[in-house]
């Protein structure tokens, strides 16, 4: 579970608890406690429920999306619905004086325009989805399956790779089919001086320059590791060294910045390129492509252990 994103939402979490904090103290100030044989616990299972559920709702939502309107809205809504939740909950085990008898509408009022808040930020967050797969389609074509992706990347995995390698060489030979594998250089050193968070999220940003200097028809997959592979389809080895230098030198001037240090880690990449030969397997070509990888890796970084 990557909790990377919940410090940037301070202020909503704030919002969180200052809704469970006001109506804990308005019940417990206004109200006095029942007996034990006047409480429902069938009642205070289901209300106990749709509180905890909530909270559950926000926290899925604050280590999940990025700070923005519509994650706000989310968050507000939510936080709305909990305090109606919250006071249904404790209605269950108190009893209050005629004085607050106004408590009453606090229970179904905020819980309304929670729903009216998080039905609009649902509707953003639909507008939103619509321009994120419009952007994946660009990407990737048709070639797109969701349960084969990398979590962390958002990338396809390796068995996705194997598969439309394998695809590519049952099919009739039309054209050059390349294949370039990249490594990022003295990546567990990074690792080790920023922890595996860090090292994740640099994943995921060289991960989105790697798509963008990509044409539609090519697929990036996340190898293992540090190691991605690039299937490039119609693409000659001449070609393929120019897309690979390409995405070696968009990621030679990230300025990357680890959380809460001062100056910005740049980092480069090593690649190899091989194509697809007559006769070649899945095995053969990704074990051809890895080995040369491994001899660039260990002329350039000899104390570094190959993959």
């Amino acid at each position: 579970m990557n909790l990377s994103l919940l410090a940037r939402h301070s202020t909503l979490f704030s919002v969180l608890c200052g809704s469970f904090a006001v109506s804990t103290s308005l019940s417990i100030g206004l109200g006095q406690l029942k007996n034990l044989s006047d409480i429902s616990w069938l009642d205070v299972l289901g209300e106990g429920s749709v509180g905890l559920l909530s909270i559950v709702w926000v926290f899925f939502l604050l280590i999940s999306r990025p700070p923005g309107k519509v994650t706000s809205a989310l968050v507000i809504g939510l936080c709305c619905f909990l305090f109606s939740a919250s006071l249904d909950f404790y209605d269950e085990f108190l009893t209050y004086q005629d004085a607050a008898t106004g408590l009453s509408m606090f229970e179904s009022i905020p819980a309304a325009i929670g729903m009216f808040i998080m039905s609009y930020a649902l509707y953003q967050w639909h507008q939103e989805q619509l321009v994120l797969n419009q952007q994946l389609h660009s990407r990737e074509h048709d070639l797109r399956q969701h349960d084969q992706i990398d979590f962390i990347t958002k990338l396809y995995g390796a068995d996705y790779m194997r598969g439309q390698i394998n695809n590519k060489l049952i099919a009739p030979p039309h054209s050059d089919f390349s294949i370039v594998m990249l490594d990022i250089d003295n990546f567990d050193q990074f690792n080790r001086k920023f922890g595996h968070a860090e090292g994740d999220r640099l994943l995921r940003q060289i991960s989105e320059l790697i798509i963008m200097n990509l044409r539609s028809s090519d697929l990036a997959c996340r190898y293992a590791g540090d190691r991605f592979v690039l299937l490039l389809p119609n693409t000659g080895q001449k070609l393929a060294l120019e897309l690979a230098e390409q995405v070696r030198q968009a990621i030679f001037h990230l300025a990357y910045k680890p959380y809460q240090h001062p100056q910005a880690i740049y980092h480069n990449l090593t690649f190899a390129i091989d194509s697809v030969r007559p006769g070649d397997t899945t095995d053969n070509i990704i074990d051809r492509v890895n080995r040369s990888l491994d001899a660039s890796k260990q002329l350039l970084y000899p104390s570094e252990v190959a993959l």
